[in-house]
């Protein structure tokens, strides 16, 4: 389960709720296929570090207009 960064600082960047569970899940896929040495195989870590790069602006979401 997600604590940190919490749910309302994910939202407040990406804009809404759906927006932080596609940006942050396609990001978790992505690490887990193409860095598993930085996670050591766990799937609950690859949603942390992901989520952690979306609240340091290392990865964004589109956002519309």
């Amino acid at each position: 389960m997600l604590f940190e960064p919490p749910i309302d600082l994910l939202v407040s960047v990406a804009g809404c709720r759906y927006a932080v569970a596609v940006i942050v899940g396609a990001r978790a896929k992505d690490l887990e296929n193409k860095i598993p040495t930085l996670l050591n195989g766990s799937a609950n870590l690859a949603i942390d570090y992901a989520a952690g790069e979306l609240v340091r602006g290392e990865i964004i979401g589109v956002q519309s207009k």
